[in-house]
């Protein structure tokens, strides 16, 4: 393998069988572990060879995995553009290694190494290592999403088409269920000569499935697919006259809908198909009169809305169409779903156990009697008629009872008695006043307080490169953005920065001020109580020689500051603050201190409105929805 071969951090975990959080602890800890060359943040790319020497000397090396170095070779050799085409290349080869298949001489050297692996094995793990490195593309439709619609359209025999295959996903679920035989068309000729190797099956053609039908005379037992999203490009302008709208001539923006129709044509009388589609598709009025239609020939058998991100590729919501292909003259109840409360935690991370059971549960209910338990808000069974309105909208949420109102009472009773402490406390916390005869002060600047190293002034002026997912473990970084909004940090520093740059750890009683100010045009600064922040972007720092200045002495005029000559107008509106120019009253440390305890009091108190009012609107509003539906009364 090339010198020049690179792998990311999660493909150093793989080498090394532990998770992606070690390599970022062997990162931060070893001062010795290979400097990335590639990439920053959560994306580095290192040199193959100097990790693995580095992996040897630590004896961190586990057993590879003849896959593992496939993939490595074709990533360094194909980069990520030409990976599918060299999955594909790999996979024609392993189905039949006398085939025309040209492979990079690095490629060749492995798999003249490989003994006697499965090819079945060996192509799905590198199908595998394809769609994680690919997934924010919709290149693939995920495997349990594949299954869902396989068993939406079960018993599976006979054959099954999939007329936007891509590399066979559903076709090879489908194949794991028992289907006889496999046929697709796919009009990306890399993946469509991956499904041929993967699926081992002659019957998958290249072109575009609706103005170049590879398999016009085809009737399939069952029709599975997930098109393209929003390919407006579908032959609108050549497909005017076209035996497959026998339901109606799709416009130009609902390419969908001439999916639908291209797999009902594709489907024997009574066949079933199955098709996973943007939710816009039930209800844009553009397609209401085919709508009408599919429901007027009883070809609509359900309609199943998943909850928007379960797609890595898009966060937009998925439906699950199942249709049939009309043999006689009745027209079945139509059973809605709505499965979109199990939003995932991260888009493409979704709970695929409890979308199974709830949409499986519900559609054996319907094959076997014809209806379902009804639940409000989640399913329930329709007649064809009632769907039948001005809109035709076919969207589950529109048409199920609204869901009973679940109120936590005891939950309701505990927020109301901390919002009454909380407005307790902010009696205590609000600072009697009495007039003050005006005198002369004298002034001057945090610029020349500065210079007189009565403070410090600093900004971050490294890019930061923060990272906010779940699994990272640098420091937490304080932001401007932060700071305004009164919010906690939840950035953290990528550990690839921890050992490059000089990193300006916040201390307790130092003072950070935005660097726009929004809003009232009142800058909202931040005393600093807790250890262990790095100040981050956006953001001042003034650290007080605190024998001389009183920090919440400070923020309290800092706050006050509304004179326009310390601040710069953006294009937006928004102002940006130069904090050296606010002016401060000179006044001995003594009365610093009491203003400042003053001062912080108000700060506290302004703290504890904000969250007595979010409280109480919510306390409000969760009253008034149950007074209205009934669920509470007032006592008597």
């Amino acid at each position: 393998m090339s010198d020049d071969a690179l792998v990311t951090a999660a493909d150093v975990a793989r080498l090394a069988g532990v998770g992606r959080a070690a390599v970022s602890n062997w990162r931060r800890r070893h001062a010795d572990f290979p400097e990335p060359v590639l990439g920053s943040g959560a994306t580095p790319s290192f040199r193959l060879t100097e990790v693995e020497r580095w992996l040897r000397r630590q004896g961190k090396v586990s057993g590879d995995r003849p896959a593992e170095a496939l993939w490595r070779a074709l990533d360094a050799t194909r980069g990520d553009g030409g990976v599918p085409e060299g999955v594909a290349d790999v996979a024609t080869y392993l189905r039949n290694p006398e085939s025309a298949a040209v492979l990079e001489p690095r490629v060749q050297a492995v798999l003249d190494d490989l003994g006697d692996e499965s090819p079945d094995e060996l192509i799905e793990l590198l199908c595998t290592r394809l769609f994680e490195r690919q997934q924010r593309q919709h290149l693939a439709t995920p495997a349990e999403l594949a299954r869902i619609m396989v068993e939406l359209a079960a018993p599976i025999e006979g054959t099954v088409f999939d007329p936007a295959c891509g590399p066979g996903n559903v076709l090879h679920a489908a194949a794991e269920r028992g289907a006889d035989r496999l046929v697709g068309q796919e009009i990306n000729p890399g993946l469509a000569r991956l499904a041929q190797a993967r699926l081992n099956s002659r019957d998958i053609a290249e072109g575009d499935a609706l103005r170049a039908d590879a398999f016009p005379e085809l009737r399939a037992d069952a029709v599975l697919c997930d098109p393209p999203f929003g390919y407006r490009d579908w032959g609108h302008e050549d497909l005017g006259i076209d035996p497959r709208w026998e339901y109606g001539y799709p416009v130009k923006s609902d390419p969908e809908l001439a999916w639908v129709q291209h797999c009902l044509a594709h489907a024997k009388p009574g066949g079933s198909v199955v098709l996973a589609l943007p939710a816009g598709v039930a209800s844009r009025r553009s397609g209401r009169m085919i709508r009408q239609a599919l429901l007027r020939r009883g070809a609509v058998r359900a309609i199943i809305a998943l909850p928007a991100g379960v797609l890595m590729s898009t966060g937009i919501a998925i439906h699950l169409w199942v249709l049939r292909n009309p043999d006689q003259g009745a027209v079945d109840p139509i059973m809605l779903v709505d499965a979109s409360r199990h939003q995932p935690e991260r888009r493409g991370r979704a709970d695929w156990s409890a979308l199974r059971e709830e949409v499986l549960g519900a559609w054996r209910q319907y094959v076997d009697s014809g209806s379902v338990e009804e639940i409000a808000g989640v399913r329930r069974v329709v007649q064809a008629i009632d769907l039948l309105d001005e809109d035709v909208d076919l969207t589950p949420s529109r048409h199920l009872p609204p869901p009973a109102m679940e109120l936590d009472v005891p939950g309701l009773e505990r927020t109301r008695t901390e919002l009454i402490r909380t407005l307790g406390e902010l009696r205590e916390l609000l600072p009697e006043m009495r007039a003050e005869s005006r005198t002369p002060r004298a002034y001057t600047t945090i610029n020349d307080l500065a210079r007189a190293g009565a403070l410090v002034l600093r900004q971050q002026v490294k890019q930061l490169d923060l990272n906010e997912s779940e699994d990272a473990d640098g420091p937490l970084v304080l932001t401007g953005r932060d700071v305004a909004t009164g919010s906690e940090p939840t950035a953290r520093l990528n550990d690839n920065q921890m050992d490059q740059i000089a990193l300006e750890h916040l201390r307790p009683g130092d003072l950070v001020v935005p660097l726009l100010v929004a809003g009232d045009g009142r800058p909202k600064p931040r005393v600093i109580t807790t250890e262990g922040l790095v100040l981050g972007p956006n953001l001042q720092l003034i650290r007080v020689d605190d024998e001389r200045l009183d920090a919440d002495f400070l923020a309290g005029h800092i706050r006050a500051c509304t004179s326009l000559r310390a601040s710069s107008s953006t294009l937006s509106g928004v102002h940006r603050l130069d904090v050296r120019r606010i002016e401060i009253p000179v006044l001995d440390i003594g009365l610093q201190e009491r203003l400042g305890a003053t001062f912080y009091e108000l700060a506290m108190f302004a703290d504890g409105i904000r969250q007595a009012a979010n409280l109480g609107t919510g306390l409000t509003r969760s009253m008034t929805d149950g007074l209205a539906a009934g669920t509470l009364a007032p006592l008597e």
